[in-house]
């Protein structure tokens, strides 16, 4: 993913966090009603690395090219819950929701060349934050065994993360990051 941004302004608030993930998890949850489950999720994701490229111009040291590579990783733990809207039936469709913490490390390498003078510049910083999380979604599972459902879900995530941890100028307070998660679940049903 490439994100062109204007270089008079200082812009870096306003910097990507992260591309497509790679997500894996685990949970445990425990109907107390035909409807509604209780219970609990681990979940980690891997963002991979998002480009922005950036001209900048300090006379009279001449134009410097800038392209910032950022990452993230969140690994959420959270209570969970769904409510199903059939719960009689082998194809059943619900809405899961859950909230608990975030636990997120970002990384910004910056590569800065000055075009006149071939002078290249490389830095590397990992920030780590702890924050609520939340989800929201859709799913539908289907029963192919008397133990066994496999299900697909969509998922609306989200958490907060620190980017004055960074120390960069033009970086700070906490900034909202919400993602779309696509889920193939194979569920074990006690």
């Amino acid at each position: 993913m490439e994100k062109e941004v204007d270089s008079d302004s200082d812009g870096n608030d306003a910097l990507d966090w992260g591309s497509l993930a790679g997500s894996y998890g685990l949970q445990y949850i425990y109907r107390v009603h035909d409807r509604w489950s209780f219970g609990l999720e681990y979940n980690g994701n891997n963002f991979d690395d998002a480009l922005q490229s950036r001209g900048i111009l300090f006379p009279p040291f001449g134009w410097w090219e800038r392209d910032i590579e950022s990452r993230m990783n969140v690994h959420n733990m959270l209570a969970v819950g769904r409510f199903t809207f059939n719960p009689q039936s082998r194809v059943r469709f619900y809405v899961p929701f859950g909230a608990g913490v975030a636990r997120s490390k970002g990384t910004l390498e910056v590569s800065e060349t000055n075009l006149v003078s071939s002078q290249y510049l490389h830095s590397k910083t990992t920030a780590m934050d702890t924050s609520f999380a939340y989800y929201l979604g859709l799913g539908m599972e289907k029963q192919f065994a008397s133990h066994w459902a496999w299900g697909l879900e969509m998922r609306y995530q989200g958490f907060w993360f620190d980017n004055g941890g960074y120390n960069l100028a033009g970086v700070s307070g906490k900034k909202h990051h919400g993602y779309i998660s696509g889920l193939f679940k194979l569920s074990y049903l006690f």
